[in-house]
């Protein structure tokens, strides 16, 4: 479904950042955290993380460091404090949309 698609693209930033709020991840540790707090409701492709991730490393909003574990290097990413101030922001935003299409659903749905 494209709409479903386009809609997730544009929160993607936002459901990264929340769950980075809680603790650092890797990215298939990421995309699997994604997936269960939203009960499966949204599956992000590592094809699609991991160019958003590198965007926001690049922009300051989380930074990465390497980690050896079980003998494998794992690349985990932290919340910056200007990602937690961006964070916030993308989050009004997205309760203010959210509230205005709410709003006009139930407004046509009454009619």
């Amino acid at each position: 479904m494209q709409n479903a698609e386009n809609f997730k693209r544009g929160t993607v930033e936002l459901v990264i950042l929340s769950v980075l709020t809680q603790k650092d991840l890797y990215g298939y540790e990421l995309v699997k955290t994604i997936s269960e707090k939203s009960e499966k409701n949204f599956d992000l492709p590592l094809g699609t993380l991991y160019p958003v991730l590198y965007r926001l490393v690049e922009n300051g909003l989380i930074s990465d460091r390497d980690e050896v574990v079980n003998k494998r290097l794992r690349k985990y990413y932290h919340l910056e404090e200007k990602g937690k101030e961006y964070y916030k922001e993308l989050l009004a935003e997205y309760e203010k949309i959210s509230l205005g299409v709410n709003l006009i659903l139930k407004a046509v749905d009454e009619k």
